[in-house]
């Protein structure tokens, strides 16, 4: 084996140029190829870094006559999930929350969750230091607690150990840390910017409002259950509420999905597509070099047929063969991994944003793994057809072949060809998935989300209840806000709205209406649909398109103000059957009635591969809310107008 090495190197050494074309060749195949596995074994392949993860179920109310297949949870129906449930191990409900954090010298908004005090069970986490939420947390008047995320703890306290017991300002209210998480805990999942959980509290009032969907429902199945039996356990809890609770709950089912399914979504085709082609692109090297492997057999065939003609065995032959192919094969893995590294570096800040998990994505232990894998497999096909010709090789050809001064054999000639057809065939095929990726790449961006997505600056904002907690000091507020915001240099329009889209962080509502004229239907029966608070220029700034009617002004929603509302083309078609809705009455709970004005164009609010919702906007004046998100369009950069001044 020794000889057979040194042999290889002095012939790789003495062919220097026919080197660095296989390695070059072979190392960016590999290297594309271990880039995107990185992508596909982040995003996709890893299982959610819980303790058993496979257990994990992601649980939403749906209902087939409303359209909805993935519906938030009450609190009320989230209790009877729980106390009824026999294939669950246990059941939590959370949601986004955001605090204002104030210290001496500032005030900051920042991302957070409440979660029910069994979450971290469900997840199977345990903290770092402290502790974790108990189930007398859940109750409406407890002592208010935090758990940090270990980023928070880390830039916050400077992983202080102390840090147990120490309270923080969070909207006017004194809170507790007890406990931190340990490096790398993220929930949700794949959301780094979470900076600490609290316990989310169920008033015994909202036990009553079973409409009010608001909660995102995950659970832990039992040792053994499957998400089926668990279907079928849901189903039967979820009849027994329709049949107590018909008012609220007739019509209204579950679906399950796995929690990595949940995560992950839609990307996993794609991102499988892609990996297919860069399969595809490692094959056709594989084939050139096979192709450039056989014309150098052909200069030395000679030099093997005498070896056999000596008494040389099959095995030393091939041996040859394999410690020469491997060599190439080892240098361009190496050369592969030195490109996957600086193409993982460079892949990573052009990734988008919703793309889950992607903080996963790395050079580790499985693309190490990955990567000699793929340069074993690869030196196995460009090395198969040479070294099946050097085990046997045919000596009278070769010299006669030789003798008439051949470049190379009849049988190679024929193999080379073969492999070139192969190589063609291949390339097709690669073309094909190309251009079915760019189609479905095109098709995805095509879509009109509804709405301006440039030159758009935004900013989430949350009154603390001590300073404004009348419905005046709030809308006095943010009518100065927005004002000021409209004369800032550089800024066109200007306007504030509940909930931006494709945002975890705001206000929104789903309740039911009824409308005037129509005959009244049980709760469960009604039309529904997302209400939104805006101010007057919201759907100008936004670059929302107005079908019929008019937007908003100054004066709708004030005291002396008409009480209008504004609906999407969904609730027009869906509700009103072809009838004009403009100018009917709509009765809306908290609202009272409405009259409908305009008509604006379906909004995306979840995501590009999401369907529209029906959804009812407000005016903030008649409907003030402590949370709004302010907007701004601009033509200059976004940090021109608004410059980063840390965290959010």
């Amino acid at each position: 084996m020794k000889h057979d090495l040194n042999e290889a190197w002095r012939f790789l050494k003495a062919n220097r140029g026919f080197l660095a074309v296989v390695v070059l060749t072979l190392g960016l195949a590999i290297g594309v190829n271990s880039t995107i596995f990185s992508v596909l074994n982040g995003v996709l392949l890893r299982p959610l870094d819980y303790a058993a993860p496979e257990r994990l179920v992601v649980a939403w109310e749906n209902n087939q006559t409303l359209a909805q297949d993935r519906a938030q949870v009450s609190s009320a129906t989230y209790l009877d999930w729980r106390n009824q449930t026999t294939t669950f191990e246990s059941l939590a409900v959370w949601r986004y929350k955001g605090f204002t954090l104030k210290t001496d010298n500032d005030a900051e908004r920042i991302t957070t969750v409440d979660v029910s005090p069994v979450m971290f069970n469900v997840l199977g986490a345990t903290p770092a230091i402290g502790r974790v939420f108990t189930l007398n947390e859940e109750r409406p008047g407890s002592a208010k607690t935090v758990v940090l995320s270990y980023g928070a703890w880390t830039r916050r306290f400077g992983q202080d150990l102390s840090v147990l017991g120490r309270t923080l300002n969070l909207d006017d209210s004194t809170y507790e840390i007890v406990g931190v998480m340990p490096r790398g805990f993220q929930f949700p999942a794949g959301d780094a910017e979470v900076e600490l959980w609290a316990p989310l509290t169920i008033n015994p009032a909202a036990l009553a409002s079973r409409p009010h969907r608001t909660y995102n429902s995950i659970g832990r199945l039992k040792p053994g259950a499957t998400i089926e039996q668990a279907q079928a356990d849901m189903d039967r809890i979820a009849a027994t509420i329709a049949k107590d609770y018909p008012e609220s709950n007739a019509g209204w089912g579950v679906t399950l999905v796995p929690a990595h399914e949940q995560v992950v979504g839609d990307i996993g085709n794609t991102l499988w597509v892609l990996f297919g082609a860069v399969v595809l692109v490692l094959v056709i090297a594989c084939v050139n070099i096979a192709n450039l492997l056989l014309a150098r057999s052909a200069r030395t065939a000679k030099e093997f047929a005498v070896r056999a003609a000596i008494g040389a065995s099959q095995w030393a032959l091939l041996r040859r063969s394999l410690v020469e192919n491997g060599s190439l094969a080892g240098l361009g893995g190496l050369a592969g991994l030195l490109l996957a590294w600086w193409g993982i570096a460079a892949l990573r800040p052009l990734i988008p944003a919703n793309v889950p998990r992607a903080d996963n994505i790395g050079l580790g232990w499985s693309v190490l793994a990955f990567t000699a894998s793929t340069s074993i497999v690869a030196a196995l096909i460009f090395g198969l057809f040479p070294a099946w010709r050097t085990m046997r090789p045919h000596l009278v050809e070769v010299f006669q072949d030789s003798g008439r001064g051949a470049s190379a054999s009849r049988s190679a000639r024929r193999l080379s060809d073969a492999m070139v057809a192969a190589e063609v065939a291949l390339a097709l095929m690669l073309l094909v998935g190309a251009g079915l990726l760019i189609r479905s790449f095109v098709q995805l961006t095509s879509v009109d989300p509804g709405y301006r997505t440039s030159g758009i600056v935004a900013a989430h904002i949350v009154l603390p209840a001590s300073r404004y907690g009348s419905s005046a000091t709030k809308k006095q507020f943010f009518d100065d806000l927005v004002s000021r915001v409209k004369a800032m240099p550089g800024v066109e329009s200007a306007s504030a709205v509940s909930a931006l889209p494709m945002s975890p962080l705001g206000v929104q509502f789903e309740l039911p209406f009824t409308i005037d004229g129509l005959a009244e239907a049980s709760p469960s029966e009604r039309p529904r649909a997302r209400y939104r608070a805006v101010m007057s220029g919201y759907f100008e700034t936004m670059g929302i398109k107005l079908l019929d009617g008019r937007t908003f002004d100054d004066f709708d929603g004030r005291e002396n103000g008409a009480k209008v509302a504004i609906v999407n083309e969904l609730v027009a078609k869906r509700y009103f059957k072809g009838v004009s809705p403009l100018d009917k009455l709509v009765r809306i709970p908290m609202a009272g009635d409405l009259r409908i004005v305009g008509v604006v164009t379906d909004i995306k609010h979840d995501g590009l591969a999401s369907s529209a919702e029906p959804e009812v906007f407000v005016p903030y004046f008649q409907f003030a809310l402590s949370e709004m998100q302010v907007v701004g369009a601009t033509t200059q950069p976004a940090s021109a107008v608004a410059p980063p001044s840390g965290r959010r």
